[in-house]
């Protein structure tokens, strides 16, 4: 990952990763289908108990969303310093945005199928979790652009929008 972040993945060959991890090209092939999702690895996905208690929760569909967020955010936050040096190959390499993409699709899939046994209606169980994968996605974006602002910090401040939105919608389909 240093060599991408210092030279940017397309100066950088699989070759120079893979001796720099000390491993073999063919060992490098054996875990990775090229450099760019060698660069990015596969991001943390939701845990199940996380997934569990959002299908069974007892609070408000929002209190239970945004508690679950906030347990996925926390997750990403271990590794802050991992997570800005990702961002900074997605931000360069369209292939990588493509690979990341995938993974975001996957979660989302997911995330659908476990809020579809709690509203039962998949139409809204697909909207909720698109919401919820785009507000992670913004809250790390808005995390990126401050150096004082915390990823939970962020997640609230996305949160907030989202919440806001939902309310003009709704009053204006009255």
């Amino acid at each position: 990952m240093k060599l991408v972040v210092q030279r940017g993945i397309e100066n950088v060959t699989t070759e120079e990763i893979a001796a720099s991890a000390g491993i073999s090209t063919r060992t490098f092939f054996n875990y990775y289908l090229n450099k760019e999702a060698a660069a990015i690895g596969e991001p943390p996905g939701y845990r199940e108990e996380d997934m569990e208690a959002l299908q069974t929760g007892t609070a408000s569909l929002a209190a239970d969303l945004k508690a679950f967020l906030d347990k996925h955010m926390e997750t990403l936050a271990e590794d802050e310093a991992v997570l800005r040096m990702v961002g900074s190959v997605l931000r360069s390499n369209e292939k990588a945005r493509g690979i990341l993409d995938g993974f975001l699709a996957s979660e989302r899939d997911q995330l659908t199928e476990c809020l579809f046994a709690r509203v039962k209606d998949r139409q809204i169980a697909a909207a909720l979790a698109s919401n919820a994968t785009d507000v992670t996605e913004r809250a790390i974006r808005l995390w990126e652009q401050s150096e004082s602002l915390s990823l939970i910090a962020a997640l609230d401040i996305i949160w907030e929008g989202l919440l806001s939105a939902a309310q003009l919608l709704a009053a204006s389909s009255e």
